[in-house]
């Protein structure tokens, strides 16, 4: 599934909504919407992402040192490489999801309604939610803590300079000064561990997006659990005529 392919203008997908529909299988119609959303809605976040680490890459390039450069670079390439992966497990989802769709409808057209209540059912859809969520939550992860190394590095270069500048001090004849603070930095590893903290944030934000897409879920099949359904309301009128019926009629003579 490409970012720019939209589920929704699938054929597959599209008839399968207005069979379940038509059916009156909201569960199942419920389970398949909210996997779509949350699949389009993602592809977006991820060409973000990925257009941002390149861009970053190249970025780097202008970095003078050649050493720190290259292991920025590596660290840059392993989040860019990571993020792909991510991305292709999302993908494969989404043609599964078509694929699945097709097979639904199949299955629906040779053995009716409730066939196709188990093919929905078999796609699992709760699950593959979690799946991706930890997904995401496992990808926040990585990517926070490039951040965090990528702020380690900066500082060991700090204190770098700091002792070259102490030692140029010493051989001419001057006092070593105290470590100084470092500042705020603004240069090429401010620039990428921003942008660790913004993939990191993005990540976050699907994980959220699949956790509340659960909740709705649970909360829908909740509800229709406790929803009666017209075939029990009709059983127990018709259980309730035939108590009536069974009722002996009252002899006026015992009345008296």
């Amino acid at each position: 599934m490409d970012a720019a392919v939209n589920l929704r203008e699938q054929p597959d997908i599209k008839e399968l909504f207005e069979i379940l529909q038509g059916n009156g299988l909201k569960k199942e119609q419920q389970e398949v919407e909210t996997l779509v959303d949350y699949l389009e809605s993602m592809g977006n976040q991820f060409s973000q992402m990925i257009g941002e680490l390149q861009a970053m890459r190249e970025e780097l390039e202008k970095m003078q040192d050649r050493g720190i450069r290259a292991t920025v670079s590596r660290v840059l390439e392993g989040a860019e490489n990571k993020t792909q992966e991510i991305w292709g497990k999302v993908s494969m989802i989404g043609k599964n999801l078509i694929q699945s769709a097709k097979n639904a409808l199949a299955v629906f057209r040779e053995k009716g309604v409730n066939a196709l209540r188990r093919a929905v059912s078999a796609m699992k859809i709760p699950q593959v939610l979690s799946a991706v969520k930890n997904m995401m939550h496992r990808g926040a992860e990585k990517m926070n803590g490039k951040a965090e190394k990528t702020q380690m590095l900066a500082q060991e270069l700090h204190k770098a300079r700091e002792h070259r500048r102490n030692v140029v001090r010493i051989l001419t004849g001057k006092r070593a000064k105290e470590p100084t603070e470092q500042a705020a930095d603004k240069g090429i590893l401010a620039k990428v561990q921003g942008v660790f903290l913004a993939c990191g944030k993005m990540y976050a934000g699907m994980e959220q997006k699949a956790d509340k897409a659960l909740h709705r879920l649970e909360q829908f099949c909740r509800g229709a659990e406790k929803r009666p359904s017209v075939k029990a309301d009709l059983k127990q009128l018709k259980n309730h005529r035939s108590e009536q019926r069974s009722v002996p009629p009252v002899n006026k003579e015992q009345l008296r």
